[in-house]
């Protein structure tokens, strides 16, 4: 797995004066001992579709929120070590409990928590984990990513508090199933739902998006107010223990300014998620250095990359089709000066997923092929794929222009990123429609497919398995209810064999060799291509322990919202 940088600035050390005051919302949390209740108001840049994080869809922020409300059976800490949580331990091969067989197949056995209940106070058990298989595995629910369950044929009840899963083929973290990964779901109450009509009924039930929803984790929704805030009261019944705070609201802010405004003004006490770049984490550390209300953290956690629009369906310039004019395009663009301009200096340049200090990097760094910032061999490119420069454009022989439409998604490192990538174009003689996805239809998958030329979008390092953002099996389509992670549907063999052999084989060596090869093909070929190593700075308000830095193949920074708490 990809190692990861951390930047931790500090921003003063004044006391920040009714630090444990900001923020209070709706009613009065339940408090221990009849102590004023302790609440921390989170702000994020988009909601969530639903609770349970598989049905979500491509929802940059929907880990931030799965936390609250569901744990997994592991986590990863902030050096990326796999820990148990929902279990009482990690399957391993050394006790037995985790079995190779000669052909391929394994076998886990899982012992989930004694005292883990779900939030109505029922028994987590062997069958709400073979319910979820069965729910996400039903190809007419609206699931983005299926592995691991694709690689699972069936679980086995040991006893009420153990479960065995049989695999049908080898997954290599077979052992350490984090968030997103065969989380359970309650079968005591969502069974009926999908039993009486099957999965329109099933996801369609008021269930998901309520107070009525019923998790294990920390925290119970207690209040959604769509479009403004989604407030959590702390579930007494915790498996680890009651969390040490009472209350935790999450505040929908999609204006990076507005965000940055409530955070130097107290309103806000940390913030979450890719809701803040380089830049306006730069603001808050500027301020906060003055006036010692805080610190903020800076680290790299996704990979910012283009998505290449190959499905004929939607693309509306075909020349993309062309290795050649991708390969302009990518040579076109000063992705460095643009890196460091959106990420305030933060990130270099990517041309990968895997990060600048992953010992494989060195290996995948030799092996890719690269597309340095050059215009005038663009330019040369473009002319042997047919589009010279005719007065003050690109025209083809038929006299067409060549015109391109870019798209991100809103915020202010985005969108000039956008635009700097648009005149770096503009200058090679394309015609530019640049486009910016509101927040409101972040979480509208049938649309966020539908870009006709360039998405810039961002996306967990996780080598390999986030590797399947070029995975042909994830080609976004109506089948599949436009949930997959290939938005772009590009398509090749060889890198759908390196990807397969990578998320499978249990040698170091072999999934190593694989990831430098798919990598290879990728970039040879111009599938997608990188732009930088986003980073999430995180202030934290002075006094409030716990929110920072994340290993950034587990989604969500409130992985350890549990152990937030006040300390002064």
């Amino acid at each position: 797995m990809a190692a990861f940088m951390v930047l931790l600035v500090q921003a003063g050390c004044a006391p920040s004066p009714q630090a444990t005051s900001k923020g209070e919302t709706g009613a009065s949390a339940p408090a221990r001992n009849g102590a004023t209740p302790r609440k921390v108001v989170i702000g994020i840049a988009a909601e969530i579709n639903t609770l349970a994080y598989k049905f979500e869809g491509n929802n940059a922020y929907a880990g931030d929120f799965t936390w609250m409300v569901n744990s997994p059976l592991a986590f990863r800490d902030r050096q990326g070590r796999a820990n148990p949580l929902l279990a009482t331990q990690l399957p391993s091969q050394d006790d037995g409990s985790w079995t190779v067989n000669p052909d391929g197949t394994m076998a886990t056995v899982w012992k989930i928590r004694p005292n883990a209940v779900w939030q109505d106070g029922q028994p987590v058990v062997p069958r709400d984990f073979q319910f979820a298989l069965k729910a996400y595995m039903d190809p007419a629910m609206t699931v983005s990513n299926r592995v691991p369950e694709e690689f699972i044929d069936h679980i086995d009840e040991v006893d009420d508090k153990t479960f065995s899963i049989a695999w049908n083929r080898t997954y290599p973290w077979a052992n350490e199933l984090i968030n997103g990964q065969l989380e359970p779901l309650p079968e005591h109450i969502v069974g009926q739902f999908f039993t009486a009509g099957g999965a329109a009924t099933f996801l369609s039930n008021s269930y998901w998006t309520t107070p009525a929803y019923v998790g294990e984790g920390p925290f119970r929704l207690a209040g959604w107010d769509p479009g403004s805030q989604l407030v959590y009261r702390a579930f007494d019944d915790y498996f680890m223990g009651r969390p040490k705070l009472d209350e935790v609201t999450f505040r929908i802010i999609g204006d990076t300014d507005t965000m940055v405004s409530n955070v130097l003004a107290g309103t806000v006490d940390t913030v979450t998620g890719i809701t803040l770049g380089g830049a306006a984490g730069a603001t808050i550390r500027d301020q906060w250095s003055k006036t010692g209300d805080g610190e903020i953290a800076s680290y790299p956690v996704l990979f910012r990359y283009a998505q290449i629009q190959f499905d004929p369906n939607r693309n509306r310039q075909p020349a993309l089709f062309d290795q050649r004019v991708r390969q302009a395009i990518v040579q076109g663009i000063d992705r460095e000066s643009i890196a460091q301009l959106a990420t305030e200096g933060l990130s270099p340049k990517a041309d990968v997923m895997v990060s600048p200090n992953d010992p494989l990097f060195p290996q995948v760094d030799s092996a890719i092929a690269k597309h340095p910032y050059d215009p005038n061999r663009a330019a040369a490119l473009l002319r042997d794929a047919g589009w010279p420069q005719q007065g003050q454009g690109l025209a083809n022989s038929a006299g067409e222009l060549f015109s391109l439409d870019i798209w991100t998604t809103a915020g202010n490192a985005n969108e000039a990123e956008m635009s700097s990538i648009a005149a770096n174009l503009t200058q090679l003689g394309m015609q530019i429609n640049g486009s910016v996805i509101p927040q409101s239809r972040m979480r509208d998958n049938e649309y966020r497919v539908s870009f006709p030329g360039l998405n810039m979008t961002a996306f967990s390092i996780d080598i390999p398995s986030n590797m399947n953002i070029a995975y042909s099996d994830q080609c976004t389509s109506a089948e599949h209810h436009f949930a997959g992670q290939n938005r772009g549907c590009w398509s090749n063999p060889d890198y759908d064999r390196l990807y397969q052999t990578a998320i499978t084989t249990l040698n170091p060596a072999e999934r190593n060799d694989a990831v430098v090869n798919a990598w290879k093909v990728l970039t040879e070929n111009v599938g997608i291509f990188g732009l930088s190593y986003t980073p999430e700075s995180i202030p934290v308000k002075k006094g409030l322990s716990g929110p920072g830095p994340r290993w950034p193949a587990q989604l969500g920074g409130t992985w350890n919202v549990q152990d937030w708490q006040w300390t002064q």
